[in-house]
């Protein structure tokens, strides 16, 4: 019975310390911080997003080109979709390569762009490369010039 007594009084010291200590200033700075960081970043997006000309060709955009030389594996090669989105990356290459791929593929197996992930076989196992690739397809086809792709 004695250790019941101790362990109770035990915790409640330690939930009115904790109570004590939310009432000294504590305040909880994490969650003002992510709002901080979250409203400057949208607008320092919508900043420098505003600064983009509308009529950007690739001819004005040569830092962006990944630079990708090696020729497209073939479609022919899969079947499905995924033969679809390498006949998608034969047909706009020079689109592609200068589009940043989401998967990190650069940082984990260095690719130049997202016209890498069609030269060898990391496409054909990537739904993010082969939806980014349908994406940028759809939209240089609806009239969307390169900046806005």
């Amino acid at each position: 019975m004695g250790k019941k007594k101790k362990n109770r009084n035990t915790d409640e010291k330690e939930k009115k310390q904790s109570r004590q200590g939310r009432k000294k200033g504590k305040f909880p700075w994490a969650p003002v911080l992510i709002v901080m960081i979250t409203v400057i970043g949208i607008a320092v997006f919508a900043f420098l997003g505003n600064g983009i000309s509308q009529e950007l060709t690739m001819a004005d955009m040569p830092a962006l080109k990944g630079g990708e030389n090696k020729p497209n594996v073939t479609p022919s090669r899969y079947r499905g979709k995924t033969a679809s989105a390498y006949n998608v990356a034969l047909k706009n290459r020079d689109v592609l390569d200068y589009m940043y791929c989401y998967c990190n593929c650069k940082q984990s197996i260095g690719h130049k762009s997202l016209l890498s992930c069609f030269t060898d076989d990391h496409a054909a196992n990537c739904g993010i490369c082969q939806d980014q690739a349908f994406y940028a397809a759809d939209l240089t086809a609806k009239g969307y010039d390169l900046a806005q792709v």
